[in-house]
């Protein structure tokens, strides 16, 4: 176990009643390096399965490795209302509607977990979700601040390489020489080709390698349209980060890499593994520094699979 506190971060990933699959509540350091959207991978395609806590680890953020800890739980009337009432909550196409949440730690591996810390993340993103159900197209992404963890935690171990023994060159002892006469050479036995374990690993190689550029990068999936989700209004809370989306549609499943642009700024290149159809991206600006009437431009730029380069300007008056 760690010798002083470890602090974790809740976060949250959920589809409106009208909008779909995004990110509501994440980490405040991964809102600022802009890496939230990794955690968002988890909701590409169908939601797992309800069943027990699972943990994971993402490594090679610009933030730092983290592991997180995360359930998926579907909706009750009394988790929206307070109301005894059992039965799901639906959408507008009567599908359940469910919640991803959990928490982050970083610098640090989850042994054990403790309900009570997964009880304070789903408080936590119950109310952000209320707040998102009351004006989903208004919602902004809330920073989650961090809090101090009841789970039995230890610092994060790094793998270390496995030393290879050296080789032994040793050539073996010659015969001893002898003035008999050489006994005569056998006939050649015909020798079957043999299925050394060499060639076998390097068969499972070759074949995991194929399955990865298909399954994982897509094969040849292509993006087909970018477009800007167009603002409920003009106007926008200045003293808080302000959300801008945008909808990339796919023709197969596939995984992209992306980044944003705009007048204040460039964010780090984001991978992210997509459903086919619209997946909802989407960035934080901070007009902390703006005041009165603000003209940005916003470009989302898909570096891979293919490139492609959308721009918007927006013209957003400060409350």
């Amino acid at each position: 176990m760690t010798d002083h506190p470890v602090h974790g971060w809740a976060f949250l990933v959920a589809r409106g009643r009208r909008k779909g699959y995004q990110s509501l509540l994440m980490p405040d350091f991964l809102v600022q390096s802009n890496e939230y959207g990794v955690l968002g991978q988890t909701s590409s395609g169908d939601f797992p399965s309800e069943g027990a806590p699972k943990v994971s680890r993402i490594g090679g953020l610009a933030a730092g490795d983290v592991t997180y800890a995360y359930v998926t739980r579907r909706l009750t009337p009394a988790d929206l209302e307070g109301s005894p009432a059992a039965g799901p909550v639906t959408d507008e196409f009567g599908r359940p509607l469910e919640l991803l949440y959990g928490f982050v730690c970083r610098g640090a591996d989850i042994l054990d977990l403790d309900d009570a810390d997964l009880a304070a993340v789903r408080a936590e993103a119950l109310q952000t979700y209320r707040r998102f159900l009351a004006d989903e197209s208004g919602f902004t992404l809330v920073s989650a601040q961090a809090f101090v963890l009841r789970s039995n935690t230890a610092p994060a171990q790094q793998q270390q390489p496995v030393p290879v023994p050296p080789q032994q060159h040793s050539l073996p002892e010659p015969a001893p020489l002898s003035d008999a006469a050489p006994a005569p050479y056998p006939p050649p036995v015909p020798q079957r080709p043999r299925y050394t374990p060499v060639l076998a690993g390097a068969g499972v190689v070759v074949v995991s390698l194929i399955a990865w550029l298909v399954l994982i990068r897509g094969g040849d999936a292509k993006i087909t349209k970018v477009a800007f989700v167009e603002p409920s209004t003009s106007e926008v809370f200045c003293t808080a980060p302000v959300t801008l989306r945008a909808t990339v549609t796919a023709d197969a499943p596939t995984t992209i890499k992306y980044h944003w642009k705009s007048d204040l700024g460039s964010s780090a290149v984001t991978p992210l593994s997509i459903p086919e159809g619209d997946t909802t991206l989407e960035t934080t600006v901070d007009l902390s520094k703006q005041s009165g009437t603000i003209d940005l431009t916003q470009t989302l730029i898909i570096d891979e699979p293919t490139k492609t380069t959308t721009t918007r300007k927006y013209h957003l008056t400060c409350k």
